[in-house]
Order: C-alpha cells, then structure tokens, then sequence
C-alpha cells in the first residue's frame, strides 16, 4: 500500500464546465489555480456565444496548468462535465 501524500505534494485536477462566462471566468480560473493541490485545471467551454472561449485561450496560452477543451454546439453541464472526465 503507498503511504499517503505529504500535504504539500498533494495534486489536484479540477475540470470546470464553462459557459457564457467572459465577463468573471478569468477572475474564477485566477482563485481556483491559487489553491495550492492543483495542478491541472480542465476547462470545457460548453458553445459559449460570448467572448468566453477567446478570454479562455489568452489564458490557456499564459499557464499551463489550464487544459482547454471546447464543444462545437451546446450540450450542457453534464455533457461538458463528461467531455473534461
């Protein structure tokens, strides 16, 4: 059996469905990635029709803990919830 993680060598993956979000994801994606376990932050951007994906892609391209993934058409939280597992 593998002994337990030391608390500051634990990591964390947190998948994020977004959606229609551009005005506050970045402020968002900014407190989440301050918790010190993660260490991959999967985002799903669910067909947003604002300026959500472009502000998502500036950010993936300046950190790379963030994984961008993105649906064509709308398919909900749940579908993008699946699509970041």
């Amino acid at each position: 059996m593998d002994p337990i993680p030391e608390p500051n060598r634990r990591c964390l993956s947190v998948i994020m469905p977004v959606y229609n979000e551009a005005a506050t994801v970045a402020e968002i994606i900014r407190r989440v990635l301050q918790q010190g376990p993660v260490q991959e932050l999967i985002i799903v951007d669910d067909c947003s029709s604002d300026a959500t994906l472009k502000v998502l892609r500036k950010l993936a391209s300046e950190e790379s803990r963030i994984r961008l993934l993105s649906h064509d058409v709308n398919r909900g939280k749940g579908a993008a919830l699946r699509t970041g597992f």
